[in-house]
């Protein structure tokens, strides 16, 4: 059997602008539908539904060129998900969640995009 590669790397795009995204951090939550049981007094009798945002989130390596200010902004935008494997994934009307927060010592970030469910593209 032939190896395959497995997903390793991810590429952030807020708007088509690649973010320096730090190895490892990248994290897609897809959203959807989050189902929650319903029990009776014989046991389970079924689910609720209710719809849960996407997200994608990441670390960033913070230099000179990093426009904290713009990236606190973000609203309506269009977030991209690329895996190393070649998967896509979008995310329309993308809103940065927190204010970014620097810290020194380390030269990172934290970013996390909420918006609509994601789509495959």
């Amino acid at each position: 059997m032939a190896g395959k590669q497995i997903f390793g790397r991810a590429f952030i795009r807020v708007n088509g602008m690649t973010i320096a995204s730090l190895p490892g951090t990248g994290k897609l939550n897809p959203g959807g539908m989050e189902r929650s049981p319903v029990m009776g007094d014989y046991g389970f009798l079924g689910f609720t539904e209710k719809p849960v945002n996407g997200e994608i989130e990441c670390e960033i390596a913070v230099s000179a060129d990093t426009d904290i200010v713009a990236l606190n902004r973000t609203t309506g935008a269009s977030v991209t998900f690329e895996a190393d494997t070649g998967q896509v994934y979008i995310m329309r009307n993308a809103s940065l969640a927190m204010p970014v927060s620097l810290q020194s010592g380390d030269g990172k970030a934290s970013v996390k995009f909420i918006g609509s469910e994601v789509e495959e593209a």
